[in-house]
């Protein structure tokens, strides 16, 4: 029934703009800041691959293993193309970890926007920045906003992005059996549903590379949406006021203008069952890959109650999944630098074993370094989970 619902939706039309060149790019270890000449690279940082240089250039070596430490540098190839696509969606940009030896694992970037922009590229610098020294690559994918293509493109998108990286993966050194998942918001949506629909046929789409695998083998979600139909029911004071705002609306997430509806393509109470299967949750089942899930407590736009009902649905499903709800933050990922609020500020970690089992973790926070350690373990390299700060 599932496949046949969201073969039911596909079919929208797509738009086709001209691929755009990449531009290849060093990073310093100690600021991230891109070096566009390799002149500009300042004393001391001679570890720092020179603007240029290509990447399929440094030989394979041994196999690393997940959370590999590197140097701290990464190559930034930006501007690639996974697909035509209009505007800046269908575009990656590249972070590859230097003084790694042989294939790395991958980390999918998308960034939020409420869905209403082709920007989930956007941010990926920082995220190489804190897991590139752990050995991750980082490809930040653009998928198309709603203005360009309702539900399922998105989905549609993230994982032809998937099969490009696998199709590209020896000449990037990246490990295609080694892929996680990440974003924040409507980005950790998109995160989200990549990995709970794995090689699922209803959604692979026909954009950009069509054959080859789309599954990911690890998610960290970012406070993202998940159950449309529940959010407004659990908004906290004033997040109505600014989601109507956003869309131009007035009656909350349910307003046929809400990022939503318009992502949807309708009013999300209008037709439920389509807008169930913009639900992660709808897909879940025991070959979903492991979860990392955190939300802010004081979020406004996407109630907390989304990511519970997500970790719930996992641990249901014996999914080993981890799920931080932090107290004192909320719509931002600065929960994990730990900046701008009380460090020792309450946190609640629940984890579930796989078994259906969960338990909380004492004095647990999900931070960058804890990211890196879930990363480390869904991936095949040493077991830990969400650890303390």
């Amino acid at each position: 029934m599932k496949s046949a619902l969201t073969r039911a939706i596909i079919g929208r039309a797509i738009a086709v703009t001209a691929a755009a060149g990449a531009v290849v790019l060093a990073v310093s270890p100690a600021t991230g800041v891109a070096f566009g000449d390799p002149a500009a690279v300042p004393s001391g940082a001679a570890d720092v691959v020179s603007a240029g240089v290509d990447v399929a250039a440094a030989p394979p070596l041994e196999a690393a293993g997940a959370g590999a430490p590197g140097d701290g540098a990464y190559t930034a190839i930006l501007g690639l193309r996974y697909a035509d696509l209009p505007g800046n969606a269908g575009t990656v940009d590249l972070f590859v970890p230097t003084g790694v030896h042989g294939k790395v694992p991958v980390v999918v970037w998308s960034a939020g926007s409420g869905f209403m922009a082709d920007n989930g590229n956007r941010g990926g610098e920082r995220i190489a920045q804190e897991l590139a020294p752990h050995g991750y690559a980082v490809a930040a994918v653009a998928v198309r906003s709603s203005s360009q293509a309702v539900f399922p493109a998105q989905v549609n998108d993230a994982k032809a992005a998937v099969r490009w990286l696998r199709a590209n993966a020896v000449e990037y050194r990246l490990d295609p059996g080694r892929f996680a998942a990440m974003g924040n918001s409507s980005g950790g949506w998109v995160a989200a549903m990549l990995g709970v629909t794995g090689n699922d046929l209803g959604l692979e789409g026909s954009v950009g590379v069509t054959r080859g695998r789309s599954d990911v083998q690890a998610v960290v979600d970012l406070f993202a949406p998940t159950d449309f139909l529940q959010q407004d029911a659990h908004m906290l004071p004033g997040g109505c006021d600014i989601i109507n705002r956003m869309g131009g609306g007035t009656d909350c997430h349910a307003d046929a203008l809400s990022p939503e509806s318009r992502l949807i393509g309708m009013p999300i109470e209008e037709q439920p069952m389509i807008t169930a299967l913009a639900d992660p949750v709808s897909y879940i089942d025991k070959h979903t890959p492991p979860f990392l899930v955190a939300h802010g407590t004081d979020d406004l736009l996407v109630p907390t109650h989304q990511s519970e009902l997500l970790f719930e649905a996992l641990s249901a499903a014996g999914v080993p999944a981890t799920y931080s709800a932090v107290g004192g933050y909320g719509h931002d990922m600065s929960f994990l630098d730990r900046t701008g609020f009380d460090p020792t500020a309450a946190e609640t970690v629940l984890v579930s074993d796989g078994r259906g089992d969960v338990t909380p973790l004492d004095g647990g926070h999900v931070t960058w370094e804890s990211v890196a350690d879930f990363l480390d373990a869904a991936l095949g390299a040493r077991a830990s989970g969400v650890t303390g700060s």
